[in-house]
Formats: structure tokens, C-alpha cells, sequence
């Protein structure tokens, strides 16, 4: 099994037909951890209280759904990735610290009264999804990154289940220091 096909298994489930469940892994993952400490902090883990990680994730999770039907296009296959995007695609996992934000994702309160909203949506999006593994491996299209710059879908995918990892893992430390 290829990175993609195992990225894709981790976030969404079994994909079985091919298509997409319109109740994948991670968002069950997310919904889940809605019930944790959001006002938990954990200086030596991160700046970020526990709910500030959880509404990041999901703001995140807008922005790489955003991202993959941009590349499902079509636009821009002969952009390039930059130095940011391959380092991460080769590695495999974002160091901690080391990369600030990109402004439209900073979380704005990490209560429910911000995670509520974003976790409606995504429901729904999610559950208007009618694409698979198929058009994920055929779209040579590629979107814009602000730092990684231009990756595929099937790319996006694989950011995704990075970065969806990367936060959970911050969120059990938070966690386990509270």
C-alpha cells in the first residue's frame, strides 16, 4: 500500500468502493476529543490550550477540503512544490515549534462556541463529498500551499493525515500534563 492509499486508510477508514465514507475516521477522532479539558494548557507542550489545537484542526480541515476541490480542477499542474512541501512529504511528520501558522487558521477562542460551528459544517461537507480515491489519483491539478506551495490532491491528502497526526499527538500531551 502506497503513502496516499495509507494516509487516506488513517483519516478516512475503509474505502472499500473506492468513494469516501461521509463519516470518515478523523472526524469522529475530532468530535470525540470535543469533550476534552478545552481550557487545558500545557506550556512545555504548547502555547496553545487543548481547544485552541482542537479549533485549529478543524479550521485546518476547511482549509485542506477547500484545497482539494481547487486541485480537482485541474488549475496550475505545472506549479511546483517548494523546499517546505517536499521536506514534509519526505519526512513525513511537521517538527513542533517550528513553523508558525498561516493567519486564516489561528484558532479565535478555542470554546465550543467556536468549535461547534466549524464541527457542523465539516458534517456536512462532508457528507456532500462524492469523490474518491480514483478522481483523489487521476487530478494532476494542483493548489496553493502559502508556504509548501503547490500540491496535488492526492498530496493534500497526505499534508492532511500529517497534520491531523501532528495536532493529535500535541493534544494527548496537553492531556497527559493536565
Amino acid at each position: 500500500m502506497d503513502r496516499i492509499s495509507r494516509a487516506v486508510k488513517r483519516l478516512w477508514g475503509s474505502v472499500g468502493n473506492g468513494r469516501l465514507p461521509p463519516s470518515p475516521r478523523f472526524a469522529e477522532e475530532l468530535a470525540e476529543h470535543g469533550n476534552g479539558a478545552l481550557s487545558l494548557v500545557a506550556p512545555n507542550v504548547s502555547k496553545w490550550s487543548f481547544g485552541y489545537q482542537l479549533e485549529h484542526l478543524y479550521l485546518s480541515t476547511h482549509y485542506v477540503l477547500d484545497r482539494l476541490e481547487e486541485s480537482f480542477t485541474g488549475r496550475h499542474a505545472d506549479e511546483r512544490m517548494g523546499p517546505w512541501g517536499v521536506g514534509m512529504m519526505v519526512g513525513g511528520f511537521i517538527p513542533r515549534k517550528m513553523f508558525p501558522t498561516i493567519p486564516p487558521l489561528e484558532p479565535q477562542g478555542g470554546t465550543l462556541a467556536q468549535i461547534v460551528p466549524l464541527q457542523q459544517r465539516l458534517n456536512e461537507r462532508l457528507a456532500g463529498i462524492d469523490w474518491g480515491m480514483r478522481e483523489l489519483f487521476a487530478s494532476r491539478g494542483k493548489s496553493k500551499h502559502p508556504r509548501m506551495k503547490y500540491l496535488t490532491s492526492s498530496q493534500w491528502m497526505l499534508f492532511a493525515d500529517i497534520h491531523h497526526r501532528h495536532h493529535i499527538a500535541i493534544m494527548r500531551d496537553i492531556a497527559r500534563s493536565g
